[in-house]
């Protein structure tokens, strides 16, 4: 299971996608809605989540007799106990339904469209996709940018509930969450510890500044990709930045002393910036935006991860190490053209 998908007694995985979607679901596994995913019930039935998260006090082994520890407590789910994580006395457990039930006037609104909602790492993780309402935005002739908004909660105690903007070309099926480092320094992101307040009354208000800025965000994207498909790359250039990238410091070394890893990683980066999917449109062949878009086809589609192409890949390219590489070739881009943008 690379997927990291979660799956219930018959082996359904817990998850759907609306049938528009199917072509960026790489498992082909749950359920695909042929008329699209048109309310948070259907799609929760539709994904096997019917079921409920409980906390029971944690109990451990003192000198042969079990004793109560106060501090944590375990949390599980109903329908088949399964464990899901141990955590701190005021966590507070969120139903999946709750997750989601901010967005519910957004989707009847038509501003968002449920595009996949699921389970991952056991059940541990809950997750939503949705698009953002409105024409795709272009970078280049031929080379276009959909918006979309993720939620992501968990219940293994390092999974914070989490909403946050992401981006995708669908010439080469890359998605980048773009803001998302800087969101977190500047406060942007809407991200929320599991305690007593986690579902305040305004969230509802959070969630419509959260949709606000996401707007913001991908049109602040566009504007950087308009600006990097300006710019022509020599082909030093492009060995420079992708050195750059992967080896820090040490960028300037002789190939001779690097890793197989890191000789691989240049291979597959270079390889990617000129035969990679979509990197034959013009604005993107011989452009720095060809080059950034090579890093992302590199983390999306190609750069093992934990020993495997897939594993947990979604979680990978939005909120873990392959987030910190997209932002930091998009941090090396705009210090090398000294452009007027703060990635």
């Amino acid at each position: 299971m690379a997927h990291m998908l979660d799956y219930n007694d018959e082996g359904i995985a817990r998850f759907v996608a609306a049938d528009r979607f199917l072509d960026k679901v790489w498992h082909r596994e749950g359920n695909m809605m042929p008329d699209g995913i048109r309310c948070i019930d259907t799609a929760l039935e539709a994904a096997n989540m019917q079921y409920s998260i409980e906390k029971t006090p944690l109990f451990a082994r003192v000198n042969g007799e079990f004793v109560e520890v106060p501090t944590h407590s375990l949390v599980y789910r109903d329908e088949d106990g399964k464990q899901l994580g141990v955590n701190g006395s005021d966590f507070r457990v969120i139903q999946p339904r709750e997750v989601f039930d901010c967005v519910t006037d957004f989707i009847q609104g038509g501003d968002l469209t449920i595009d996949t909602l699921g389970t991952m790492n056991g059940g541990k993780r809950i997750f939503m996709s949705l698009s953002i309402a409105g024409d795709p935005l272009e970078v280049v002739p031929g080379d276009m940018v959909d918006r979309h908004l993720m939620a992501v909660d968990g219940y293994d105690g390092n999974t914070p509930l989490i909403f946050a903007s992401t981006v995708t070309t669908p010439v080469c099926n890359n998605t980048v969450q773009f803001a998302l480092h800087e969101a977190k320094e500047s406060g942007k992101l809407v991200r929320k510890r599991h305690t007593k307040n986690v579902l305040r009354s305004d969230r509802v208000n959070g969630m419509r500044k959260a949709l606000g800025i996401a707007k913001i965000e991908v049109e602040s994207f566009v504007d950087f990709g308009k600006e990097l498909a300006s710019i022509r790359m020599t082909d030093s250039e492009v060995d420079s930045f992708y050195r750059g990238l992967l080896l820090g410091d040490k960028a300037d070394s002789d190939r001779e002393d690097w890793g197989a890893r890191k000789r691989r990683a240049y291979e597959e980066l270079t390889w990617l910036y000129k035969n990679g999917p979509g990197q034959e449109i013009d604005g993107r062949k011989g452009t720095a935006w060809g080059a950034y878009n090579g890093v992302t086809a590199w983390t999306n589609h190609v750069k093992n991860y934990k020993g495997d192409v897939t594993t947990d890949r979604a979680h990978y390219v939005l909120f873990g190490t392959g987030a910190t590489v997209n932002t930091d070739a998009a941090k090396l881009l705009v210090r090398q053209y000294a452009l007027p943008y703060a990635a």
